[in-house]
This record gives structure tokens, C-alpha cells and sequence, in this order.
């Protein structure tokens, strides 16, 4: 019998080494929205029967056994190519999952909190009701964390939608999304995030980690406790929450990202990624859980048989750490003093001489990570005091350079 043959979405061709990991049981065809090369289809976002007619050829000859896609901005492309070829769905309402507007609206259920407005342009901020504030920032099509903000005034609304929507609409987006906000109802209370296997529509299982509290304004995650520190109460109650919110999304089958705030001890979830969470999460469950995502992935596609919700084998302090602050940051590391410790292990970059070099801040998105590490131990307390002393230990290795410095110096070297 031939190798099954799927359809993988990718945005660097260093992708393609992930995937032929599992040949020559499965075979992959690869998109991109990027010219990656001859042996990767270019996929145009505005002209997706085009992409199908492109496909649909192939299927023909050679019939595919699904798609698979890893990315947030690719979400609706693999969910339509999916549909279009006659292939396991992936989603039933492709738009809910990528419009940030439209998905709170499904989430909320007939309910009105939290809310949601949409903005345009400034006009947009003088119909938003007064008792909104303080309130969240973020881009309608938006990942990454990119341009996401609290807001605490209305006059300071008109001052950061302007900075944020011209920083946003200058960055490249390979979508075709378009550079709306929406402002929402900012909740308080601990976060957490839940990656959830589906198939035909039914959660199989959840996995939930504490996510580190972020630091305002911005909300670039910093760090992750698998598996969470909950209660069996709380767990069942975020469970069906999450149920609810991949219910009312609409994803049928593969890895869903949610992210749940606990609300006045009640969970609201406030996003569904259909798509496996990124960064740091694809080692942290291999490590937590030994699940290989991919693999599981294949095989709900193969009809193979699943695993059933695993137990964690030990407990990770996830942390990623970031520049703040019109400051810039030079890394110098001694790597045997800071990631030479019993349980501690270098996520990103792949070694620490990488990690000495210039990083500018503030941070808008995940490109100004620093560093990335997981912190091992046998019980949550030990992984995050294990993880405390390495950001101790990496704070003294790193060097501030204020800006009126940086800039002399960016100039002399211009």
C-alpha cells in the first residue's frame, strides 16, 4: 500500500525537514504563500479557488489524505483547500477563526460581556461606551501577540490605535487580512492556556498549563506552567468552557489553542486557535506529556487509533524572556553558569553563543524575545523556583543601553 499523502501549509522551507520526519510512512505536498521553490506550491490568499482548481488536479491523480497546517495566518486557506477537495473538515465557519471580531461575537453566545467593538479608523472610538475603559487593543486578523495593548482612557485609545495601526499596517502580511482593530472588555484574574485534541466535532482530551502573568501594556507571553495548577473543579469547569468555545468556532477536527481567563472565578475563553499552539508549546507537551503532535495528527487523519488523555510525566516552567522599555539589551552569556544547571534546558536559540547579541525593544511581538527555557521539576514549586534563579542568574549577564547611547552608537556605525 502506498504512503498517505497530505497537503502541509508552510512559511520556511526549514519546515520541510519537520514533516519528512514521518517518511516514508506519509508522503507531503507543501504550500506556502511564499515562493519557497519549485517543489512548493504558491498559494495567492485573495484567489483560494485557484488554489483549489491547483490542487484538485493533483487529488486526481494522486489522492490526498488531508491537510495539515500549523500556522495561524494559514487557518482559512487549509480549512477551505480541506473542504474543497472533499477531505476530513477541519472547521465549520472558516472566518470564525482568524476574525478576532466575528469569533467573540460566536464565543459570547448571545451574552454581552466580554464585549467587542470594531475599529476602522478614529471616528470608530467616539461610539465605544465610557465604562469600556480600561480595555484591550488588538488587530481584528492579528497573531504573534503583534500590536496587542491595554488601554486605559480614551484619549489615550486615539493615541495608541494610531501608533499601533500605522505600526501594524507597515508590518507584512502574507494573508490578505486587512489592518482593523477591535477594542475588548479587559478581564482580570489568572490565565490559562488549553491544547485540545478534536475529532468529528468531539473534544478527546485538554491539556491545560498556567500561563505567567504578562506585563502591561503589552501582552507578550512570558511564560507557561504544565500541567496547570487547578483544581478538579476548576479543570471541569475550563474543560467545558473550552468545549463550548470549540463548539462555537466551529473546529471539527485536529489542535485547537485557547486561551481562558478565569473571570471572577468563573472561565471565559477569549480566543480558539484552530490550529496546534506555536513557540515554545510543541516541545512543552512532547516533555510534559510525550505526545508527538504531528504524529497524532497524522494518525486522526489515518484513522489510527488515538491516544487517550495521558498523564504528565514531570512539570515544566515554560518562561520567555523579552526586552522592555525604550532600552536596548546586549546578551552575554556564560553558558555553563546560566543553562548548565541540573533540569534546565535552552529552547530558543538552539545554543546560548547565539544568544550575544543586539535585541531592541519594546516589545510589540515575539520578535523580541531574548530567550527561550524550560525549568524541570519534580513538583510546580521546584520548576519555578528552578526557573526564577536561571532569569536571576541570565539578569546578570545582560547589559542596558539607554537610548540616547544606542542611537550615538547606531549613528557612529551608520
Amino acid at each position: 500500500m502506498p504512503p498517505a499523502r497530505f497537503i502541509a501549509f508552510i512559511s520556511r522551507r526549514s519546515e520541510i525537514a519537520t514533516y519528512l520526519r514521518y517518511a516514508p510512512d506519509a508522503e507531503f505536498a507543501f504550500a506556502s504563500f511564499l515562493d519557497l521553490g519549485d517543489d512548493v506550491t504558491r498559494v495567492d490568499p485573495h484567489d483560494l479557488p485557484r488554489m483549489i482548481a491547483g490542487f484538485e488536479r493533483q487529488h486526481q491523480d494522486r489522492p490526498f489524505t488531508g491537510v495539515l497546517n500549523r500556522k495561524e495566518k494559514c487557518v482559512l486557506a487549509a480549512a477551505v483547500l480541506a473542504r474543497g477537495l472533499g477531505l476530513r473538515p477541519l472547521l465549520a465557519e472558516s472566518a470564525l477563526a482568524r476574525d478576532k471580531h466575528l469569533m467573540r461575537r460566536a464565543l459570547n453566545a448571545g451574552e454581552e460581556f466580554p464585549r467587542s467593538f470594531l475599529l476602522r479608523d478614529t471616528k470608530d472610538i467616539e461610539a465605544i461606551p465610557p465604562d469600556v475603559f480600561p480595555c484591550v487593543l488588538k488587530p481584528r486578523f492579528g497573531f504573534n501577540s503583534r500590536s496587542v495593548c491595554i488601554v486605559k482612557t480614551r484619549d489615550e485609545l486615539r493615541r495608541v490605535f494610531a501608533e499601533q495601526s500605522r505600526r501594524y499596517r507597515q508590518m507584512v502580511r502574507q494573508d490578505g487580512t486587512n489592518g482593523d482593530f477591535v477594542v475588548e472588555d479587559m478581564l482580570k484574574g489568572a490565565e490559562h492556556t488549553i491544547d485540545s485534541l478534536v475529532k468529528d466535532g468531539r473534544v478527546l482530551f485538554h491539556l491545560i498549563s498556567d500561563k505567567r502573568t504578562m506585563i502591561p501594556p503589552f501582552f507578550i507571553e512570558v511564560g507557561d506552567l504544565m500541567p496547570g495548577r487547578v483544581s478538579d473543579l476548576q479543570r471541569q469547569e475550563i474543560e467545558a468552557c473550552v468545549a463550548r468555545a470549540i463548539a462555537c468556532v466551529g473546529v471539527i477536527n485536529g489542535w485547537t489553542h485557547t486561551e481562558v481567563k478565569m473571570h471572577e472565578d468563573r472561565p471565559v475563553a477569549i480566543e480558539v486557535a484552530a490550529r496546534m499552539g506555536g513557540g515554545y508549546f510543541e516541545q512543552l507537551i512532547e516533555e510534559v506529556y510525550g505526545i508527538d503532535r504531528m504524529r497524532v495528527l497524522l494518525d486522526l487523519h489515518l484513522e489510527r487509533p488515538l491516544p487517550e488523555k495521558p498523564a504528565a510525566r514531570c512539570t515544566i516552567a515554560a518562561r520567555r524572556v523579552v526586552t522592555y522599555g525604550i532600552e536596548r539589551i546586549v546578551s552575554r552569556f556564560n553558558p555553563g553558569a546560566v543553562f548548565g544547571a541540573n533540569g534546565v534546558r535552552l529552547i530558543w536559540p538552539e545554543s546560548p553563543a547565539a544568544i550575544n547579541r543586539l535585541v531592541v525593544g519594546p516589545p510589540h511581538d515575539f520578535n523580541n524575545t531574548v530567550f527561550e527555557f524550560f525549568a524541570r521539576g519534580a513538583s510546580p514549586a521546584e520548576a519555578i523556583a528552578l526557573a526564577d534563579a536561571t532569569e536571576r542568574k541570565a539578569a546578570l549577564c545582560r547589559i542596558r543601553i539607554p537610548e540616547v547611547i544606542y542611537r550615538a552608537w547606531s549613528w557612529i556605525n551608520s
